[in-house]
């Protein structure tokens, strides 16, 4: 029984210290900065995103982001602090006359929060204000909530003249369904996928599909948390036109002139211009030492040859392997794998079909143009060896195809178009 009145103090209490939280939540005491968005082709600001801020014990400014997932707030009382903070940031927005865009973030409970027949309350402010909305983007900062509800509101957006961004893409489950439910206007990658994929190997290689993806999709991209001149240059190679980032600003309490960026963006696309011609210049001369090795090769199969004599100068190219096709695509030579030892012949993919590959129906049509052209294909991952490759690719016959996997360096992953 003693327990029992114990737990049941200790409860209240929590209730209590809880009750008294949730009543010291003013929305007065957060305010709004605003972190610089840089267009690369123009090197100027061409927007803000607009972030929380309050003051912390010692009255410094301080992020307020963890607030709105913060469960000892309700969650009315978390969205009054957001819309107090948003308010304040298209008033503040209007008076500058600042040209350029204004981001705002909103979390999908929100919108749930919101009855069917009710008109966003954003769209209301935007109007109030008589901010011209497509300089306005919303950007969807969860994947959460629920994608009927996203739909709809997203929907009016678009109809209010407004942009929508969904942020954090790539992070946790598969956001793709948002992009086809949503059809936003832009996409900003997850910072920390971001940041992880510009030290190379796998994840830039998905980060660099999801920028394809976007773009294929006819959305802007937009890197965020873009630290160092690396993760400048990993965003370039990302085709984002748009960065934001330490680097450039930290958030801001006030509105800056656009053209304060144009000269640091003029220098480090200098040095991403430097760093891209001299990787692609080594890139030109691989490619021109493996097309002679493959030429050699070529020669030597066309004559009735082998490839004994070329063992050493087929390794020292970087030749994974070669393999003989129809046109059809069927393989019907052994794999000739180059190894230290030799070369070695394994069977087991003589009659597998390789005409599904990207680079075949290429190599198909320029029969009719220039047969004795070499094709190459792009970069990927080899599945069995796990290294970066690429396949050259030639006529041996009029029926018969040469295909020769070459492996590359990782680096050169982000100069190889």
């Amino acid at each position: 029984m003693a327990f029992d009145n114990h737990y049941s103090k200790v409860v209240r209490l929590d209730q209590a210290l809880l009750a008294t939280k949730q009543n010291q939540l003013n929305p007065l005491q957060y305010f709004p900065h605003y972190q610089p968005i840089i267009y690369l082709p123009s090197g100027e600001i061409a927007g803000y995103e607009t972030l929380a801020r309050t003051l912390n014990h010692k009255q410094r400014v301080s992020s307020a982001g963890e607030l709105f997932s913060d469960i000892h707030y309700s969650l009315s009382d978390r969205r009054e602090v957001d819309r107090s903070v948003r308010k304040q940031a298209l008033q503040h927005f209007a008076q500058s006359q600042r040209e350029g865009f204004l981001t705002l973030n909103i979390v999908p409970d929100w919108v749930d929060m919101l009855g069917r027949d009710l008109c966003s309350p954003t769209i209301e402010m935007i109007q109030q204000i008589g901010i011209d909305p497509s300089r306005v983007i919303i950007e969807i900062t969860e994947a959460s909530g629920n994608i009927d509800n996203l739909q709809r509101v997203v929907k009016e957006y678009h109809r209010a003249g407004l942009r929508v961004a969904i942020d954090d893409f790539g992070a946790g489950a598969s956001q793709i369904d948002r992009i086809i439910a949503l059809e936003p206007d832009i996409i900003k990658l997850d910072m920390r996928l971001f940041k992880e994929a510009t030290k190379g190997g796998l994840s830039a290689d998905v980060v660099l599909s999801i920028s394809e993806l976007v773009q294929r999709a006819g959305c802007e991209l937009i890197c965020e948390g873009v630290e160092t001149e690396q993760e400048f240059h990993f965003g370039v190679e990302c085709g984002a036109r748009y960065m934001q980032g330490w680097l450039f600003y930290q958030a801001q309490p006030d509105f800056l002139v656009a053209q304060m960026s144009q000269a640091k963006v003029k220098t480090l696309l200098g040095s991403y211009l430097k760093r891209k011609s001299s990787r692609t210049s080594a890139t030109i001369k691989h490619n021109v030492a493996v097309k002679s090795s493959v030429l050699a090769l070529k020669h030597q199969l066309q004559h009735g040859g082998n490839a004994l004599s070329l063992e050493r100068q087929l390794a020292n190219a970087g030749i994974l392997r070669y393999f003989l096709c129809r046109v059809d695509g069927t393989q019907v030579s052994p794999n000739f794998e180059v190894t230290n030892s030799g070369i070695e012949e394994d069977e087991q993919y003589i009659g597998f079909n390789w005409s599904f590959r990207p680079y075949f129906h290429a190599l198909v049509a320029m029969d009719t143009v220039k047969p004795q052209q070499l094709i190459l294909s792009k970069i990927y991952r080899d599945s069995s060896s796990q290294e970066m490759c690429k396949t050259f690719s030639t006529y041996l016959s009029k029926d018969l195809v040469l295909l020769v996997d070459c492996k590359v360096e990782d680096d050169t992953l982000l100069v190889e178009e």
